[in-house]
């Protein structure tokens, strides 16, 4: 053969092409040998393909032809993109991960199922019925295959013919080596859609058989790792009540496993595995569906949480297990929107007419109640329940009770007065929380400290309690945590003119919001974007989004005085003051919900666009309670604006009280600086130079926007640097038409912003 393969091959040049010689036989190497030898004298080309790991004598036979100046060229898989070439991008990860990226597969799956089933039956034929058997337990085993946990699986073969079968498989290709450890080699399938194949041919009664052997076998080896594989096991070992009862059961032991490791998300998916396979009847469904609850809670999924509340509620009910209401009802804390309030309003009076409910859990359940009824707009309900649970934990000592009614104690206070009682609050929560081991509730208390601190012109304390909030995001890993901390964050930077930082803590809260389900946390994001829009003068800080996403939201004067000022800042001017004349009939704001003061900050540049005299005044004293607090009105989850003197005297401009306007803009002048809140400096600088042009003291004019325009290029403040431009140039106009001065006094008066209005570019850029 070898000669006459010569001879052909010395007419004209020849290849010669084997495949599979992983399957050769002794006499077919023998030949290749003597073939390539000759090869090597002629234009002979011999090209073989080679399945690695292959047997023993094929392998060694192979690696001799080396010495014939044979080469190896090892032809690596697909990756994920040349897949993508083969199937299109949408179905390319999907199709990576069951194939491997094994071109014989891939071609498979894309052109039709029985050509899958072919390749697999090849793979399986050198084995035999024995080894088809191991292969078929395998499958159903799971990824990865140790012959010892295997062997326990099937017992009546053993662990020798097991690991034998096994290496017989890896030899086949239907198995690759995985790792290599001192008590031998586990592996796993070569490919998943090699599995699945597999497992498709084998018997539902056989499977089902073979899941419980597995089952069993791992929890005898007693490895507690194993819960959520054991689990698996036993969900698909059959229907029968013990194999659901076992399956939940090792659920919920993998999903407390997670919630060690604050993997939140995995420990749900664990839970939401044991409540599915629990009957309406079983008495342990309840009990699995507020676990499953809570675990949705911490992993920020609220409206999850909220539907297997009500789930679980249902499932007491109905197998007669009434004290777990109250579990249900106090699953999600401090989660504040209209659907959660909801929701939870009706657990809680649920849970409350349960009778013998011991004193603590009465008192949680009306602060919990008191909470969402404040939300609600319910603000006198709210306040007695809130009373009634104070006198309750009063009475009981319980911490936990104690903590949730000064939650719901806090919900309460809307006068501007309230601020010394809201750090009284903070400082108590915050302790409380840290004997408990609360991470929100720490994180709830910290930030009413924060709004406490701005309003009182304490940084020290703001600066104190951020780092409180950062060291328990930090601990805790959960996201509610972080998205507190990223709100926060945002707030504290877009009020001192950082405003890139503020952007990304905003749009990273935005993330956690939307995978959490509560509206109004996604509005919040808007509601910065609408202040960095305001404090920029740039209309393009608004997210296409922010449409869609206010017109999902709650109808709530917050939410509605809101678009009306988007609407605003877009330059939708018709369409904003349409939205104010709908909100106009609010005014004054009723002080039953915490939120009247933002609605108020909300509408002070409709009233001076639609220059509504009454409704300034209106406005003007409402806000004027807050005038004797030195720092910033605002929620630490959304803004802090500066000031309030600079919202009054803009009223007072509007409602035609100039001089008062003046007086209150030079004092929130001094205040805004003293909190180092430098945008707000700025555009007081404007509407305080502007005041000041009207009423001719044309100098102060000129050197507080002379002012206003060196923040605002610092800051990259657009709209309010080319606002003071505009101003400079109105002042300096002004001044020439009638100037009693001498020329170098006007020189020397106008030195400083002339000198800056000259050393700027065209764009707004300042050279130094």
């Amino acid at each position: 053969m070898s000669e006459a393969l010569a001879v052909a091959a010395s007419e004209r040049p020849l290849v010669v092409l084997l495949e599979d010689l992983h399957w050769a036989d002794t006499a077919s190497l023998d030949l290749l040998r003597h073939v390539t030898g000759e090869a090597s004298e002629c234009g002979l080309f011999v090209l073989g393909t080679f399945r690695e790991p292959g047997p023993e004598e094929a392998s060694g036979a192979l690696a001799d032809l080396g010495r014939y100046g044979a080469a190896v060229l090892r032809l690596a898989p697909f990756t994920q993109e040349e897949v993508a070439q083969c199937v299109g991008e949408p179905s390319a990860a999907e199709w990576y991960r069951r194939t491997g990226g094994l071109p014989l597969l891939v071609a498979a799956l894309r052109t039709h199922a029985t050509d899958l089933s072919t390749i697999v039956s090849g793979l399986l034929t050198g084995l035999t019925t024995e080894q088809r058997d191991v292969v078929r337990a395998a499958a159903v085993l799971g990824e990865l295959l140790n012959p010892a946990q295997l062997a326990s699986v099937l017992p009546e073969l053993g662990e020798t013919v097991v690991a034998q079968s096994l290496a017989a498989a890896w030899h086949a290709g239907v198995l690759t080596a995985a790792e290599t450890t001192d008590t031998g080699r586990a592996y796993r399938f070569t490919h998943d859609l090699v599995r699945d194949e597999v497992l498709g041919r084998t018997a539902p009664g056989v499977a089902r058989a073979l899941h419980r052997a597995a089952a069993r076998a791992l929890e005898q080896a007693g490895d507690g790792a194993e819960a959520a594989r054991i689990a698996a096991h036993w969900r698909r070992a059959g229907k029968e009540a013990g194999h659901r009862a076992a399956a939940a059961r090792w659920s919920r032991i993998a999903a407390a496993q997670a919630r060690e490791r604050h993997a939140y998300a995995d420990a749900a998916r664990h839970l939401a595995d044991a409540a599915a396979v629990l009957a309406p009847t079983d008495p342990q469904r309840a009990p699995a569906l507020i676990e499953l609850a809570r675990a949705e809670y911490l992993a920020g999924r609220y409206d999850a949480g909220l539907r297997h509340c009500t789930e679980a509620a249902d499932a007491a009910n109905a197998t007669g297990r009434p004290a777990l209401l109250a579990d249900a009802a106090l699953v999600l804390q401090g989660v504040t929107f209209p659907q959660a309030s909801r929701t939870i309003s009706r657990l809680c009076r649920a849970a409350l007419a349960v009778e013998d409910l011991p004193s603590a859990v009465r008192a949680r359940l009306l602060a919990q109640l008191a909470t969402a009824s404040a939300d609600l707009g319910s603000l006198e309900v709210a306040a007695e329940h809130a009373r009634a649970a104070l006198a309750l934990t009063e009475a009981t000592g319980d911490l936990r009770a104690e903590l949730d009614a000064a939650r719901a104690m806090e919900m309460t206070l809307a006068h501007p007065d309230d601020v010394a009682e809201r750090l009284r609050l903070g400082e108590l929560t915050v302790s409380h929380a840290e004997q408990l081991g609360d991470p929100l509730a720490s994180v709830l208390g910290q930030e009413w400290r924060i709004q406490a601190g701005y309003l009182m012109g304490r940084l020290d304390l703001v600066d104190d309690a951020i780092r409180g909030v950062e060291a328990i995001a930090a601990r805790s890993g959960l996201p509610l945590t972080r998205w507190h901390l990223l709100r926060v964050s945002a707030a504290r930077a877009a009020q001192e003119g950082r405003f890139a930082a503020a952007r990304r803590c905003n749009e990273d809260a935005a993330e956690l919001a939307l995978a959490s389900g509560d509206q109004t946390a996604i509005v919040m994001n808007h509601v910065l974007c609408q202040q960095l829009a305001l404090l920029r003068g740039d209309a393009a800080e608004l997210p296409e989004e922010m449409w869609r996403d206010l017109d999902r939201a709650p109808r709530q004067p917050l939410i509605l005085s809101a678009r009306a000022r988007a609407l605003f800042l877009t330059g939708r001017l018709d369409e904003a003051r349409e939205a104010y004349t709908q909100l106009r009939p609010l005014l004054p704001i009723p002080m039953t919900n915490p939120t009247w003061p933002a609605v108020l900050l909300h509408l002070v540049d409709l009233i001076e666009l639609i220059g509504d005299g009454e409704a300034a005044r209106l406005a003007y004293d409402q806000l004027a309670p807050f005038r004797p607090y030195p720092g910033a009105l605002g929620t630490p989850t959304a803004y802090f604006s500066g000031t309030v003197s600079r919202e009054l005297g803009r009223l007072a401009l509007a409602a035609g009280r100039p001089a008062e306007a003046e007086a209150l803009l030079r004092e929130a002048l001094v205040r805004n600086r003293a909190l180092g809140a430098r945008p707000y400096v700025a555009l007081t600088c404007l509407e305080l130079a502007a005041v000041q042009r009207d009423r001719g003291a044309l100098a102060e004019a000129a050197a507080l926007a002379g002012e206003a325009l060196a923040i605002t290029d610092q800051l990259d403040q657009p709209g309010p640097s080319a606002a003071a431009v505009r101003l400079i140039n109105e002042i300096a106009a002004l001044r020439a038409d009638a100037d009693p001065m001498a020329p170098r006094e006007r020189e020397v008066a106008d030195n400083e912003p002339a000198e800056y209005l000259a050393g700027r570019t065209p764009g707004g850029a300042c050279h130094s």
